[in-house]
């Protein structure tokens, strides 16, 4: 599938009571995820400057660092805009070995089936809100439209393992990569739903599957704010794999009924 077959799940999320028909052409949507590009650059290091020269004196990406991977890999990159302004945002690039070294700082390999998220951060006004784990969430989807894709990793201080765990990563180990006197682990996402994700965008339509998502994230988004995941609840549950209770498989089950039944394409 091409990157064009993702594209829905980067297009403008709008509130359930916005009528996109009655907004002006000059409005800006409320809610928007869409890929990063150089001209973003200045924005996200100042949120990726704010949010961790404080904490480990040091920026995971500098500024230069981060116009080189918008322009070699931005549809790697997503941002969540409201109303325009950048509110937080995932940068990866892609990496074709089985854990992380210094050259995957700053390298990104073209022919690679690993994204490596280099950094996530929210803006300071906008954290304690449950953004973070909803762009991950949201870019986790994503990323399960690129065909070429087969996990994704990071790196992390040892305080930051239990959030990425409620995504779905798991612990790889200590990572070979240390900053002066900083230590990280290593963590891995495996991607997977290829076929599921193609056969969804084609029973549904790329529209539908707009919708659908943008419905789980809103659910996500005010479980977030009102308690800590868990595995029960309700957010824990929108980060899992979709099953055949999900509303997208049961309408991907009505219409491939309906179609009668077509060979996967498994790459």
């Amino acid at each position: 599938m091409s990157l064009v077959g993702a594209l829905p799940f980067l297009k403008p999320h709008l509130s359930a009571s916005t009528s996109p028909g009655r907004q002006r052409r000059h409005t800006l949507p409320a809610s928007e995820f869409r890929p990063l590009n150089t001209q973003d650059a200045i924005s996200v290091f100042e949120i990726e400057r704010e949010a961790f020269i404080s904490v480990s004196g040091d920026c995971p990406l500098h500024l230069d660092e981060v116009r080189h991977f918008l322009t070699l890999c931005p549809e790697l990159s997503m941002g969540w805009f409201e109303e325009g302004r950048l509110v937080a945002f995932i940068i990866g690039s892609l990496w074709d070995q089985d854990r992380l070294n210094l050259d995957a700082l700053t390298l990104h390999k073209p022919k690679g089936s690993t994204v490596h998220i280099h950094v996530l951060a929210v803006h300071r006004t906008f954290r304690q809100q449950g953004k973070g784990p909803i762009l991950l969430w949201r870019y986790l989807q994503y990323l399960r439209c690129l065909p070429y894709v087969r996990r994704a990793v990071l790196m992390c201080e040892d305080f930051l393992i239990p959030f990425y765990q409620k995504s779905g990563f798991k612990v790889q180990g200590r990572c070979a990569v240390t900053v002066a006197s900083l230590t990280f682990t290593e963590m891995q996402y495996p991607v997977r739903g290829h076929a599921f994700m193609r056969r969804n965008s084609e029973a549904i339509g790329f529209t539908q599957t707009t919708l659908l998502l943008d419905k789980q994230t809103e659910r996500l988004q005010s479980a977030l704010l009102l308690e800590e995941p868990t595995e029960k609840s309700d957010s824990a549950l929108l980060l899992e794999e979709p099953t055949e209770r999900s509303e997208s498989a049961l309408l991907l089950k009505e219409a491939t009924q309906k179609r009668g039944p077509e060979p996967v394409d498994e790459k």
